[in-house]
């Protein structure tokens, strides 16, 4: 009997980290697109609700305006995930927030917030704040 419930924490163990995995890859890969200064490319790679609600141009302005003066990430670390159901004013779904501390080159101990809605299998990103 204690096999047994060793390994099913094991395997739902292995489960949610194989999940918080995807997760985290999907926002390191967008936030390494981001760090190039390929904003452009972000907007892309975001999922469609985010499409929808700000146009490409505006996306790679107002990033450009916030992102760009921060310089080179120089450490990047994922401090806090957070999963939800819903959101305000969004379709019910799978969502994850995940959050890191992150030292640009010229703002230090910062803090970015990227938010993911999986979308046909794939996590995709529907939200970036920097704080």
């Amino acid at each position: 009997m204690k096999k047994h419930c060793i390994l099913f924490f094991f395997m739902a163990f292995a489960t949610f980290n194989l999940q918080a995995n995807e997760e985290q890859t999907a926002a390191t890969q967008w936030l390494a697109v981001v760090d190039n200064g390929n904003y452009a490319l972000s907007w892309q790679q975001s999922d469609a609700f985010f499409k929808e609600n700000v146009s490409q141009d505006l996306w790679v302005s107002k990033l450009g305006e916030v992102r760009t003066p921060l310089g080179d990430v120089k450490s990047r670390e994922q401090v806090n995930r957070k999963t939800f159901d819903s959101l305000p004013q969004l379709p019910k779904g799978e969502y994850v927030l995940l959050q890191f501390n992150t030292d640009f080159a010229n703002r230090p101990e910062s803090t970015e917030t990227v938010t993911l809605k999986k979308s046909h299998q794939q996590w995709l990103v529907i939200g970036y704040f920097i704080q």
